[in-house]
Protein backbone atom coordinates (compact mmCIF):
# COMPACT_ATOMS: atom_id res chain seq x y z
CA UNK A 1 0.00 0.00 0.00
CA UNK A 2 0.94 3.44 -1.01
CA UNK A 3 2.20 5.81 1.93
CA UNK A 4 0.06 8.43 0.16
CA UNK A 5 -3.32 6.28 1.27
CA UNK A 6 -2.14 7.32 4.90
CA UNK A 7 -2.94 11.02 4.52
CA UNK A 8 -6.15 11.83 3.84
CA UNK A 9 -5.97 15.43 2.55
CA UNK A 10 -3.16 14.11 0.25
CA UNK A 11 -5.38 11.27 -1.01
CA UNK A 12 -8.58 13.26 -1.33
CA UNK A 13 -6.56 15.83 -3.37
CA UNK A 14 -4.87 13.37 -5.66
CA UNK A 15 -7.59 11.72 -5.91
CA UNK A 16 -9.31 14.66 -7.45
CA UNK A 17 -6.04 15.01 -9.80
CA UNK A 18 -5.90 11.84 -10.96
CA UNK A 19 -9.86 11.64 -12.08
CA UNK A 20 -10.69 15.34 -12.46
CA UNK A 21 -14.03 15.96 -13.50
CA UNK A 22 -14.91 12.29 -13.61
CA UNK A 23 -14.37 11.47 -10.42
CA UNK A 24 -18.30 12.44 -9.23
CA UNK A 25 -19.27 10.55 -12.23
CA UNK A 26 -17.30 7.19 -11.42
CA UNK A 27 -18.92 7.31 -7.97
CA UNK A 28 -22.49 8.36 -9.35
CA UNK A 29 -22.38 5.00 -11.58
CA UNK A 30 -21.66 2.72 -8.77
CA UNK A 31 -24.10 4.32 -6.26
CA UNK A 32 -27.11 3.95 -9.21
CA UNK A 33 -26.51 0.33 -8.31
CA UNK A 34 -27.22 0.53 -4.67
CA UNK A 35 -31.20 -0.31 -4.05
CA UNK A 36 -32.13 2.30 -1.35
CA UNK A 37 -31.64 1.13 2.43
CA UNK A 38 -29.86 -2.02 2.08
CA UNK A 39 -26.46 -3.36 3.96
CA UNK A 40 -23.42 -1.90 1.90
CA UNK A 41 -19.33 -3.24 2.26
CA UNK A 42 -17.29 -1.14 0.63
CA UNK A 43 -14.10 -2.82 0.23
CA UNK A 44 -10.79 -0.58 -0.10
CA UNK A 45 -13.12 2.13 0.68
CA UNK A 46 -10.74 5.04 1.05
CA UNK A 47 -12.40 8.10 3.11
CA UNK A 48 -15.20 6.95 2.29
CA UNK A 49 -16.38 9.17 -0.28
CA UNK A 50 -18.77 6.97 -2.11
CA UNK A 51 -21.09 7.05 1.10
CA UNK A 52 -20.47 10.67 2.08
CA UNK A 53 -21.10 12.15 -1.07
CA UNK A 54 -23.58 9.12 -2.52
CA UNK A 55 -24.80 6.88 -0.58
CA UNK A 56 -26.03 8.47 2.82
CA UNK A 57 -29.29 10.15 1.49
CA UNK A 58 -30.14 6.61 0.21
CA UNK A 59 -30.22 5.54 3.97
CA UNK A 60 -28.18 2.37 3.17
CA UNK A 61 -26.24 0.69 6.55
CA UNK A 62 -22.95 1.37 5.47
CA UNK A 63 -19.54 -0.16 6.43
CA UNK A 64 -16.20 0.71 5.03
CA UNK A 65 -13.48 -1.83 4.81
CA UNK A 66 -9.55 -0.07 4.11
CA UNK A 67 -6.18 -1.68 5.03
CA UNK A 68 -5.39 2.34 6.12
CA UNK A 69 -5.79 2.74 9.79
CA UNK A 70 -5.53 6.65 8.97
CA UNK A 71 -8.24 6.18 6.76
CA UNK A 72 -10.39 4.12 8.87
CA UNK A 73 -9.82 6.52 11.45
CA UNK A 74 -10.66 9.31 9.91
CA UNK A 75 -13.61 7.85 8.71
CA UNK A 76 -14.59 6.76 12.43
CA UNK A 77 -14.04 10.27 14.03
CA UNK A 78 -16.78 11.46 11.26
CA UNK A 79 -19.55 8.94 12.12
CA UNK A 80 -19.28 6.18 9.56
CA UNK A 81 -18.73 2.82 10.10
CA UNK A 82 -15.05 1.82 9.27
CA UNK A 83 -12.66 -0.60 10.16
CA UNK A 84 -9.15 -1.91 9.28
CA UNK A 85 -9.32 -4.96 7.17
CA UNK A 86 -7.03 -7.03 4.94
CA UNK A 87 -8.61 -8.72 2.25
CA UNK A 88 -6.32 -10.87 1.32
CA UNK A 89 -6.11 -12.74 4.81
CA UNK A 90 -9.64 -12.07 6.42
CA UNK A 91 -13.02 -13.63 5.60
CA UNK A 92 -15.76 -10.87 3.95
CA UNK A 93 -18.86 -10.56 5.60
CA UNK A 94 -21.89 -10.58 3.98
CA UNK A 95 -23.93 -7.78 2.80
CA UNK A 96 -26.86 -6.99 0.72
CA UNK A 97 -24.12 -5.03 -2.04
CA UNK A 98 -20.45 -5.23 -1.74
CA UNK A 99 -18.79 -2.93 -3.60
CA UNK A 100 -14.85 -2.43 -4.76
CA UNK A 101 -13.70 1.06 -6.21
CA UNK A 102 -10.55 0.74 -8.42
CA UNK A 103 -9.22 -1.39 -6.46
CA UNK A 104 -8.75 -4.51 -7.35
CA UNK A 105 -5.44 -4.37 -9.13
CA UNK A 106 -3.84 -4.51 -5.94
CA UNK A 107 -4.68 -8.38 -5.55
CA UNK A 108 -2.87 -9.62 -8.82
CA UNK A 109 -2.33 -12.35 -9.76
CA UNK A 110 -5.30 -13.38 -7.03
CA UNK A 111 -7.90 -11.19 -8.60
CA UNK A 112 -10.36 -13.64 -9.88
CA UNK A 113 -10.36 -14.84 -6.24
CA UNK A 114 -10.96 -11.88 -4.76
CA UNK A 115 -13.82 -11.30 -7.09
CA UNK A 116 -15.29 -14.69 -6.23
CA UNK A 117 -14.97 -14.52 -2.56
CA UNK A 118 -17.30 -10.67 -3.22
CA UNK A 119 -19.98 -13.03 -4.99
CA UNK A 120 -20.31 -15.67 -2.44
CA UNK A 121 -20.53 -12.90 0.60
CA UNK A 122 -23.10 -10.72 -1.94
CA UNK A 123 -26.76 -11.49 -1.32
CA UNK A 124 -27.88 -9.52 -4.37
CA UNK A 125 -24.65 -7.95 -6.37
CA UNK A 126 -20.73 -6.96 -6.90
CA UNK A 127 -20.07 -3.69 -7.60
CA UNK A 128 -16.56 -3.02 -9.55
CA UNK A 129 -14.68 -0.24 -11.47
CA UNK A 130 -11.35 -0.69 -12.49
CA UNK A 131 -8.85 1.72 -14.45
CA UNK A 132 -8.72 0.05 -17.92
CA UNK A 133 -6.31 3.17 -19.17
CA UNK A 134 -3.21 3.66 -16.67
CA UNK A 135 -2.19 6.85 -16.15
CA UNK A 136 0.90 5.58 -14.80
CA UNK A 137 1.34 5.27 -18.88
CA UNK A 138 0.63 9.09 -19.38
CA UNK A 139 2.67 11.37 -21.36
CA UNK A 140 2.69 13.89 -18.38
CA UNK A 141 5.73 13.32 -15.81
CA UNK A 142 3.50 15.24 -13.09
CA UNK A 143 0.58 12.86 -14.13
CA UNK A 144 2.73 10.22 -14.46
CA UNK A 145 4.38 9.86 -11.45
CA UNK A 146 1.55 10.70 -9.04
CA UNK A 147 -0.14 7.64 -10.79
CA UNK A 148 2.27 5.15 -10.16
CA UNK A 149 2.62 6.33 -6.63
CA UNK A 150 -1.08 6.15 -6.15
CA UNK A 151 -1.22 2.46 -7.61
CA UNK A 152 2.35 0.89 -6.74
CA UNK A 153 2.15 -2.45 -5.67
CA UNK A 154 3.88 -5.42 -5.55
CA UNK A 155 4.04 -9.20 -5.32
CA UNK A 156 5.23 -10.09 -1.71
CA UNK A 157 6.79 -13.49 -3.52
CA UNK A 158 8.82 -12.58 -6.34
CA UNK A 159 9.31 -7.91 -5.54
CA UNK A 160 7.71 -7.00 -9.50
CA UNK A 161 5.49 -4.72 -10.33
CA UNK A 162 1.66 -6.50 -10.38
CA UNK A 163 0.20 -6.01 -14.03
CA UNK A 164 -2.71 -3.39 -14.03
CA UNK A 165 -5.88 -4.28 -16.13
CA UNK A 166 -7.07 -3.19 -19.41
CA UNK A 167 -9.56 -2.65 -22.06
CA UNK A 168 -9.16 -6.68 -22.91
CA UNK A 169 -7.63 -8.32 -19.21
CA UNK A 170 -10.58 -7.00 -17.18
CA UNK A 171 -13.76 -8.29 -18.93
CA UNK A 172 -11.76 -11.41 -19.88
CA UNK A 173 -11.94 -11.62 -15.70
CA UNK A 174 -15.28 -10.66 -15.30
CA UNK A 175 -16.92 -12.61 -18.29
CA UNK A 176 -15.06 -15.82 -16.34
CA UNK A 177 -17.89 -15.44 -13.73
CA UNK A 178 -21.72 -16.83 -15.31
CA UNK A 179 -23.88 -14.15 -12.68
CA UNK A 180 -21.98 -11.23 -14.68
CA UNK A 181 -25.05 -8.50 -15.41
CA UNK A 182 -22.99 -5.23 -16.71
CA UNK A 183 -20.39 -4.38 -17.78
CA UNK A 184 -19.85 -0.78 -19.48
CA UNK A 185 -17.09 1.84 -19.71
CA UNK A 186 -17.36 4.98 -17.67
CA UNK A 187 -17.20 8.50 -18.54
CA UNK A 188 -13.89 9.92 -19.57
CA UNK A 189 -13.03 5.86 -20.95
CA UNK A 190 -10.47 5.33 -18.16
CA UNK A 191 -12.41 2.86 -15.93
CA UNK A 192 -15.42 0.05 -16.33
CA UNK A 193 -18.03 -1.01 -14.20
CA UNK A 194 -18.97 -4.67 -13.59
CA UNK A 195 -22.12 -5.50 -12.02
CA UNK A 196 -22.16 -9.41 -10.98
CA UNK A 197 -25.32 -11.27 -8.94
CA UNK A 198 -24.31 -12.50 -5.63
CA UNK A 199 -24.58 -15.79 -4.64
CA UNK A 200 -25.12 -15.72 -0.73
CA UNK A 201 -28.23 -16.68 1.17
CA UNK A 202 -30.79 -13.53 1.20
CA UNK A 203 -33.28 -12.88 3.88
CA UNK A 204 -36.71 -12.49 2.49
CA UNK A 205 -39.30 -9.97 3.26
CA UNK A 206 -43.06 -10.37 3.73
CA UNK A 207 -43.81 -10.86 0.10
CA UNK A 208 -40.71 -13.50 -0.28
CA UNK A 209 -38.64 -11.44 -2.30
CA UNK A 210 -35.09 -10.63 -1.19
CA UNK A 211 -35.13 -6.77 -0.35
CA UNK A 212 -33.50 -4.68 -3.75
CA UNK A 213 -33.70 -7.49 -6.06
CA UNK A 214 -36.62 -6.48 -8.21
CA UNK A 215 -34.47 -3.95 -9.61
CA UNK A 216 -32.08 -6.76 -10.50
CA UNK A 217 -31.67 -8.43 -14.52
CA UNK A 218 -29.64 -9.12 -17.08
CA UNK A 219 -28.77 -5.78 -18.76
CA UNK A 220 -26.83 -5.09 -22.32
CA UNK A 221 -23.19 -5.35 -21.96
CA UNK A 222 -21.06 -3.18 -23.47
CA UNK A 223 -18.23 -3.39 -25.09
CA UNK A 224 -15.12 -0.67 -25.26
Amino acid sequence: MSWLYSHRIVYGVLMRLLYGRHLSARLAAASAEVPAGCHVIDVCSGDGRLYREHLRHKRVRYEALDLSPQLVRWMSERGIDARTFDVRSEALPSADVIVMLSSLYQFQPDAASVVERMVEAARLRVIITEPVRNLSESRNPMLRFVARRMTETRSDASGQVIHRFDRLTFPRLCERFPTLERLDTLPGGREMIAVLGGRAAAPHDGDGVPPGSESLGVRWVDRP
